[in-house]
């Protein structure tokens, strides 16, 4: 094969017998040459170490997430670092994720390796988008990240216990806890800018959400808001729950402080998350209908709200009396002949 390029004759041997294949390659290169000069030279195919991804999935993406999601995706994405960084994109198949799976589920909880998981997932989604991959090894990998055991959450004896054993700024931030359900993250790095007035209320922008979708709107009960307007008018942050230094809690030390008066109070396997889970489980036992108890607790999924939905039995008996009386007010002919 013989091309006129930049001023150069080049020539390439074919090392093929059949002329009508040679000519096939002829026009293939000759295809492939011009596409580099329109379109530039396309970067092969999974060619990228996933050490790579995971350092520019740090420095791109993690700065977006609150403090303590940084800290986590620096802590899994180390572990998968030190696994897989060596590997090209292309050789990270699903059965070496399929047999970390299981080695990882003889340590810890389904929900937690799949949370793991989930980051390298989100990230291999960036790899896509950046034309670094064309294939995701998540492909047919179902993870589920939020665990199906019973949500644990507080009575109201175990509230009042609780509160006896909370100190300062702990006490103030389990009620708000407990009257908002927000995530953990947004709880304890709640943003002054974020409180409404008037009405009393909280609105959580959509980049501080967890799908990143919509916003969240959360009215305030009188006792969150008393709370929330007495940091307001002490605070010189952007945060309304700081330490005596200034700085914004973690969620890993108000966890620690957390546990440590339920200990005190006799009180076991809580932790932050909890009053969230104690806010939602409270909706839905006062009757607060189910897309109603979304809404307040920013599920985008429906099916998320369903998991406390047996909470409410009383409302599965009150549809069926609904029902029963519909049919006794028709007089039913059916169900008198059958009778």
């Amino acid at each position: 094969m013989s091309l006129q390029l930049n001023g150069h004759r080049v020539r390439l041997n074919t090392s093929v017998e059949d002329r009508q294949l040679a000519e096939d390659l002829f026009y293939a290169w000759k295809a492939e040459i011009a596409r580099a000069r329109w379109l530039g030279v396309p970067t092969p195919d999974g060619d990228h170490p996933v050490a790579e991804l995971i350092t520019q999935y740090l420095k791109m993406v993690t700065p977006r997430k609150s403090s303590s999601s940084q800290e986590r995706d620096r802590i899994i994405l180390a572990r998968f670092a030190t696994r897989w960084g060596t590997l090209l994109l292309r050789d990270l198949t699903t059965l070496l994720i399929e047999h970390y799976l299981a080695e990882r589920i003889a340590q810890v909880s389904f929900a937690t390796v799949s949370k793991e998981l989930g980051i390298l997932k989100a990230a291999f989604r960036c790899a896509i988008r950046w034309g670094w991959a064309s294939r995701s090894p998540f492909l047919g990998i179902v993870l589920n990240q939020e665990g199906t055991a019973r949500a644990r959450w507080l009575s109201e004896d175990e509230e009042t216990r609780l509160l006896l054993h909370c100190v300062g700024s702990l006490r103030d931030i389990v009620i708000v806890g407990l009257d908002t359900g927000l995530r953990p993250g947004n709880l304890v790095e709640l943003q002054c800018a974020w409180v409404q007035p008037a009405p009393a209320s909280l609105i959580i922008p959509r980049e501080q959400t967890k799908t990143k979708k919509l916003a969240i709107t959360v009215p305030l009960t009188m006792r969150a808001a008393g709370i929330v307007h007495r940091y307001l008018e002490s605070t010189r942050s952007e945060h309304l729950f700081v330490s005596k230094a200034g700085r914004p809690y973690t969620c890993a030390a108000v966890n620690r402080a957390l546990q440590r008066a339920a200990v005190k109070a006799g009180i076991s396997n809580i932790c932050v998350y909890t009053l969230r889970h104690t806010f939602i489980s409270r909706l839905v036992q006062a009757g607060v209908s189910l897309p109603e108890v979304a809404a307040l607790a920013g599920h985008q999924d429906i099916r998320m709200t369903m998991r406390y939905a047996h909470l409410a039995p009383q409302h599965l008996r009150n549809s069926i009396a609904t029902l029963e009386a519909r049919r006794i007010a028709r007089s039913d002919p059916i169900s008198t002949n059958l009778g």
